[in-house]
């Protein structure tokens, strides 16, 4: 989804109105049908109870609207009177009480945040202050439950990513029509969680800018469809270099994640120290082979090289050998972890057909100047290096010269070791299988985030997400 200001979309809407190809009700109907839509992806076991925190603008109707559609119990607490729409759509609530103060904590609580619309701006009047704080406490009380916030966190400026006062932090935010700039703001994570674009239907907008949030309706997103006569030489071929004594596991969920991505053939070579340990506990669908020096390794079939997971610290003869096999690999080669390390330290000359992969310990070694935003790091490293770069983080970036795309998907629970090894070999499988550096590496930490997330909802949004179920949930 394209990112614009507020009043891109204020001023849209306004166009439509006076045109008459829409009125505010009708557009409100459209809006909350998309809600519910994309909630139902998100969120599919029906709450026990819905508690929607309502303001005097039309967001509470949306917000309200929303709520009626789950047909459980429904608590309003509002800061104030209902706008005309908004208690039009109170009046589609079929077991609805206006609450006087802050329900009682209960499992399996669907929270609604629709105090402000977009457009406010500055610190709460004390009484928006205060239900942000009970609705704050709410969350955390209750057990199984989620916070969503409709278009943009009460107390969050839209624009900036400012934040005067208190704040709603919310699992679930669905930005309509665009997604706001200070949404992805450095600093707005916790407040906005989880972005889950929602279309404003029949409206046209004009981006400012270039990057997009990925959704699920961004073409990008998608996996490569394969011809009815496909076979595994033409599914992709991955050549792999991971692992070493005491780092297996890394090697294992790239390989393994290489496979559930879709790749036909996957290669993982390994010194031969390490070889009968991988061999005994990989995937039997997965190739091992053995090498003295990765020197030996001469892989003209295969169509993506991954370099990196659970490698550990080489000789300079290994790095010159690995150094070597990157810059004469003419497939997508893709840098992860001590690969990254690697070439940090020795300082490698990238390539167009390159895709790294760094959390921000290893970008600061890329690129070891003085902190700047996470984007003005991007385009900084992307001025002098040409390449297509995965920055990791509770907002992933993904960008090369031409585009940068923001990652919706995933969340803390996928804070846990062996993330970024499932990754790169979804990156290099689905390179393998014909999509460019930058799509492969799009799509891949969108299909990631998207599989973690079904596991964490199948355990009522609890605990975390190994990586391991990662791979499981990508096939």
């Amino acid at each position: 989804m394209m990112i614009a200001p507020c009043s891109v979309v204020r001023e849209a809407e306004k166009k439509a109105f006076a045109e008459g190809r829409t009125t505010s009700a009708a557009l409100m109907d459209a809006v909350v049908e998309r809600l519910a839509a994309a909630l139902r992806c998100f969120f599919p076991m029906a709450p026990q109870r819905v508690v929607v925190y309502a303001g005097t603008g039309n967001n509470a109707g949306d917000a309200i609207g929303l709520a009626a559609r789950y047909g459980c119990p429904v608590f309003l607490r509002a800061a104030g009177a209902l706008s005309a729409d908004s208690e039009r759509q109170w009046q589609q609530v079929a077991d609805g009480r206006r609450a006087e103060s802050a329900p009682e904590p209960a499992p399996h609580t669907l929270i609604l945040d629709g105090l402000l619309g977009s457009g406010a701006q500055g610190a709460l009047r004390p009484a928006y202050a205060a239900l942000v704080e009970e609705m704050n406490t709410l969350r955390e009380r209750c057990e199984h439950s989620l916070l969503v916030a409709v278009d943009v966190p009460t107390g969050l400026d839209a624009d900036t990513g400012a934040v005067c006062g208190p704040a709603v932090r919310a699992d679930v935010s669905c930005p309509i029509g665009c997604v706001k700039p200070g949404m992805i703001a450095d600093g707005a994570e916790d407040t906005v969680g989880r972005l889950l674009p929602v279309e404003l239907p029949g409206i046209a907008l004009t981006p400012a800018v270039a990057d997009c949030v990925l959704s699920a309706g961004e073409p990008c997103v998608l996996l490569p469809r394969r011809a009815y006569s496909c076979f595994k030489n033409r599914a992709g071929r991955v050549a792999i270099v991971a692992g070493s004594v005491g780092m297996l596991g890394a090697a294992q969920l790239c390989a393994e994640a290489a496979l559930a991505a879709g790749a036909g053939l996957v290669v993982l070579y390994c010194h031969a120290d390490a070889y009968p340990l991988l061999a005994a506990r990989v995937a039997p669908e997965v190739m091992v082979k053995p090498v003295a020096s990765y020197a030996e390794i001469d892989e003209p079939q295969a169509q993506a090289l991954v370099i990196g997971p659970g490698l550990g610290q080489q000789t300079a003869r290994e790095a010159a050998a690995l150094h070597a096999l990157a810059r004469s690999f003419r497939g997508t080669v893709v840098l992860d972890a001590d690969g990254l390390n690697l070439a940090a330290a020795e300082k490698w000359a990238f390539s167009p057909n390159m895709i790294l992969t760094p959390h921000p310990g290893e970008m600061r070694r890329l690129d070891p100047r003085p902190a700047v935003s996470r984007r003005e790091t991007v385009q900084r490293f992307l001025a002098e290096h040409d390449v297509t770069l995965l920055l990791k983080g509770a907002r992933t970036l993904i960008a090369d010269r031409s585009a940068c795309f923001y990652n919706s998907t995933g969340g803390p629970h996928m804070a846990n070791g062996g993330q970024g090894d499932v990754l790169s070999g979804v990156i290099g499988a689905l390179a393998a299988q014909g999509l460019s550096p930058l799509l492969a590496a799009a799509t891949g930490a969108y299909r990631c985030g998207l599989a973690a997330e079904r596991v964490w909802a199948a355990k009522d949004y609890a605990g975390v997400t190994p990586a391991s179920a990662v791979i499981a949930a990508l096939v």
